[in-house]
C-alpha cells in the first residue's frame, strides 16, 4: 500500500478510534478515492501516525482572533419590485451605495435609494444575453463594467446623459470587449487606481486590460489573455492591485499571476501535495487584511477552505451548506473585520454566518424563498443578497452581546 493511501487509512482509523464520528464521515467524503484502495486490517502505529499527520500542511487556526458578536444579521430591508425575474447579480456603486442589480431579463439596473423602503431605478441594456457580473472602478465609481452570458464586457458611464431622442436604455456605452467566445462569468476591476481589467470566461481563459491613457475616464486596451486552462475558469479575485488569482473547474491548483509581467504560479489546494481532483473552486475572495484567501468548492460537503495567501497551507475547513444539487450557486463574503464571513447555497435558502477561527456558525439569515445568486457587503450599507425569488435584501447590524 503506498505511503498516501496508507496515511488516509491511518487517519480514518484514528478518528473512529477515538469517537470523532462527525469528523470521519467528513474525511470519508472527502477522501474516497484513497480510501477505496487501501487495505482495512493494516494496524496503526501512533507514532508513525503522528509523524505522518505532521506532515499534512495545516496550521492551527490560533493565528486566526476570536470573533467579537459584531456581524450583519437583521434583515432591515426587502426589495420585490426591481426586477421580477431572477436576479444573477449584485454590485453596490461606492460613492453613492446605489445598488446596482442584474436579471435574466438581460437588463442592468441602478437603484438609489429615495427612502429607506423606495428606491429610484435607472435601466440599462447593452447586451444581447442576461448580465453575470457587475463591478464599479475603484476612482471612478460612474464606470460600471458588466460581463455577459453573449461573450462581451462592457464599460458603461453611468453619469452620461442621453440627447433628446436618444434611447436612455443603451446610452452611456464607454467600451465593448469581445475577446472572449463563451460565457464571461466574471469581471473586475484592480483594486486602488484601477489600472487593470480582469474577466473570466467559459473558454477557459482569463483576458487582463490595462489602462492606456492618463486623462479623462480610462480607456482599457488588451494586455494578454491567459490560457487556455485544463477547465472553464469559475471565479478570480485580485489579492492585490498588481496580483490576480484564478480559480479554474476540474483543477486541483490556484493559479497566481503577478502583473504586469503576467508570472504565473500554481499553488497545489491538497494538503498532500498529490495531484488528485475532489473538489473544484467556484468562488475565491482575499480577506481585507490580504492575508488569506478563502475558497468555496463545488463539493457535495459544502467544503470551505482558508488558505495563507499565496500557500497551499489550509488554516481551516468548513464544512457548510452542503447540497447534492449541483445546479446550486456557492457564494461568501468575508465581513470586514475579518472574523467572520457570509455563505449561501444550501438547499434552504439561507445565509450562515460563520465565525473564522472556529468554523462555528453563529448565525442563519432567513428570508430568501429560493437559490441566492449574490452577495456583496459594503460597512455603509450591509450585507446584500440576491437571488432567484426575485428580491434584493439588505441585512444590517443589531447587537449580538446580549443573545
Amino acid at each position: 500500500m503506498s505511503h498516501s493511501v496508507q496515511l488516509h487509512a491511518s487517519v480514518l482509523k484514528f478518528l473512529v478510534d477515538h469517537g470523532y464520528m462527525e469528523s470521519a464521515e467528513a474525511f470519508r467524503r472527502e477522501a474516497r478515492r484513497q480510501l477505496d484502495l487501501a487495505e482495512q486490517d493494516d494496524a496503526v502505529d501512533t507514532e508513525q501516525l503522528a509523524r505522518q499527520m505532521s506532515q499534512l500542511q495545516i496550521k492551527r487556526t490560533n493565528e486566526l482572533a476570536d470573533g467579537d458578536e459584531r456581524y450583519f444579521n437583521m434583515l432591515t430591508r426587502s426589495y420585490d419590485d426591481i426586477h421580477y425575474s431572477n436576479i444573477l447579480a449584485v454590485a453596490i456603486e461606492p460613492q453613492t451605495q446605489a445598488l446596482a442589480t442584474s436579471s435574466i431579463d438581460k437588463t442592468v439596473k441602478i437603484s438609489s435609494f429615495l427612502s429607506h423602503h423606495e428606491l429610484s431605478p435607472r435601466t440599462y441594456r447593452h447586451h444581447q444575453a442576461p448580465v453575470l457580473s457587475i463591478d464599479f472602478h475603484p476612482r471612478y465609481p460612474q464606470l460600471m463594467l458588466t460581463t455577459s452570458m453573449d461573450g462581451t464586457s462592457v464599460l458603461v458611464d453611468t453619469y452620461f446623459e442621453p440627447e433628446f431622442g436618444q434611447a436612455v436604455e443603451t446610452s452611456g456605452v464607454h467600451q465593448v470587449f469581445k475577446d472572449h467566445k463563451k460565457y464571461v462569468v466574471r469581471g473586475l476591476f484592480s483594486p486602488g487606481q484601477g489600472q487593470y481589467i480582469a474577466t473570466a470566461s467559459y473558454d477557459r481563459t482569463v483576458c487582463i486590460y490595462r489602462q492606456v491613457n492618463d486623462d479623462g475616464l480610462p480607456k482599457y486596451a488588451l494586455e494578454r489573455q491567459l490560457g487556455p486552462f485544463v477547465g472553464n475558469v469559475e471565479t478570480i479575485c485580485f489579492a492585490s492591485d498588481s496580483l490576480l488569482i484564478v480559480g479554474v473547474r476540474d483543477d486541483n491548483y490556484l493559479h497566481y499571476i503577478q502583473l504586469p509581467e503576467m508570472h504565473q504560479r500554481r499553488v497545489n489546494m491538497n494538503t498532500m501535495g498529490d495531484d488528485w481532483v475532489s473538489f473544484s473552486p467556484v468562488h475565491l475572495s482575499v480577506s481585507a487584511d490580504g492575508q488569506y484567501v478563502l475558497c468555496t468548492t463545488d463539493h457535495v460537503s459544502g467544503r470551505t477552505i482558508l488558505f495563507a495567501l499565496g500557500e497551499s497551507t489550509q488554516l481551516q475547513n468548513y464544512y457548510i451548506q452542503g447540497t447534492d444539487n449541483q445546479f446550486m450557486v456557492k457564494r461568501h463574503v468575508w465581513h470586514p473585520s475579518g472574523l467572520y464571513f457570509y455563505a449561501s447555497g444550501g438547499d434552504d435558502h439561507s445565509i450562515l454566518v460563520i465565525e473564522t477561527k472556529s468554523g462555528r456558525v453563529v448565525d442563519t439569515l432567513l428570508g430568501h424563498k429560493a437559490m441566492i445568486r449574490s452577495l456583496v457587503l459594503n460597512p455603509e450599507v450591509g450585507l446584500v443578497s440576491a437571488g432567484y425569488d426575485h428580491t434584493v435584501k439588505v441585512w444590517t447590524w443589531t447587537s449580538t452581546l446580549s443573545r
